[in-house]
């Protein structure tokens, strides 16, 4: 027996002059004031800066969220995951539901990390809940372990790996392989790890971007705007400042014009010093976001411990999208 079986199939602000403003030392290109006084105004930037912009949609791929594997325990964690993963995947895309069970032994002696009985239940209300959202989904039940390598092992063949979060400390996984580090940081596709929305929250209804301004967050920060403008979401573009911001003052511009140019009023930017991790998780927090966007630099062994995704993985208060740079880089801006 190969271990493996198919269970189941079952209001655009008119164009104004344009206006230089200064950011953090660096020219905010292309943002404009508008001819009407009484044009909403959003506040962005170290300080205030206000600013309207003319919505105009950037196209993006966004084929990779079309194919999401979602990993299925019985939880609630786990069924808020595959809830996430189908508003990722759409009804174009197709959700696929795997339960590991991890037998072992036999006979008497045999034992299982997820009961083979209750991993058949837990898989058709997943389904259940994928199909409700419209989306399609298949699901799979793996018998062999452990569990986080097999898992892995699947999500090589997907665009997304969905699960749900980290139950032990950040220090404890990296020692013991917990499922939800070990994907953020071997990334054998890009990883959801889901949790469930703020109090009164709509999951997606605010999404923010943490770009370094490094040559791959222009990929990062166009997927997450091509993202928001496909559910009307709003994005908040977020930097911390560091030394590679006075290195890269140019392409950080550019992704403010690009976000605040394609969303509009739905269009956010928060540039402040800080540590990027301490940022990231206090302004999740503050704004009260459902999702958080973040690249990968895929750093395992000790260098693991300073990894912003990992501890952003582990610390933040929302569901958090880690993304590979391959699959973000298809169409940059100012590069």
């Amino acid at each position: 027996m190969s271990g493996r079986l198919q269970e189941f199939s079952l209001k655009r602000s008119p164009p104004g002059r344009q206006k230089e403003r200064r950011i953090c030392g660096f020219a905010a290109i292309g943002a404009r004031t508008s001819p009407d006084s009484r044009a909403p105004a959003r506040a962005y930037g170290v300080g205030v800066m206000t600013v309207t912009a003319p919505q105009k949609p950037i196209p993006h791929d966004l084929s990779v969220l079309a194919d999401v594997l979602c990993g299925v325990n019985g939880t609630r964690t786990a069924y808020e995951a595959v809830a996430q993963a189908a508003w990722l995947a759409g009804p174009e895309g197709q959700l696929t539901l795997l339960a590991v069970t991890a037998v072992a032994g036999t006979g008497q002696y045999r034992t299982a990390a997820f009961a083979p009985t209750r991993a058949k239940r837990a898989l058709v209300h997943a389904q259940h809940l994928a199909l409700a959202a419209e989306v399609p989904a298949v699901t799979e039940i793996d018998e062999r372990g452990p569990v986080a390598d097999v898992l892995l092992e699947h999500a090589r063949a997907h665009g997304v790996l969905a699960i749900g979060p980290p139950r032990m400390s950040r220090v404890a996984h990296l020692l013991v392989g917990g499922t939800a580090t070990m994907a953020a940081h071997l990334l054998p596709c890009s990883v959801l790890v889901a949790r469930r929305p703020p109090p009164h929250g709509v999951f997606g209804e605010h999404i923010i971007v943490a770009s370094d301004a490094l040559e791959d967050s222009t990929g990062l920060v166009q997927f997450a705007t091509a993202l928001a403008h496909r559910h009307d979401a709003t994005l908040t573009l977020l930097h911390a400042v560091h030394s590679e911001t006075s290195h890269h003052p140019t392409r950080l511009a550019a992704q403010v014009e690009h976000v605040t140019h394609a969303l509009g009023d739905r269009a956010r930017v928060r540039i402040e010093p800080g540590h990027a991790h301490d940022l990231i998780v206090e302004t999740a927090a503050l704004e009260r976001c459902s999702l958080l966007i973040v690249s990968s630099r895929s750093v395992g062994g000790l260098r693991a411990l300073g990894s912003v995704s990992e501890r952003v993985v582990h610390d933040a208060p929302c569901s958090v999208l880690v993304m590979r740079p391959e699959d973000v880089d298809h169409h940059t801006v100012g590069r």
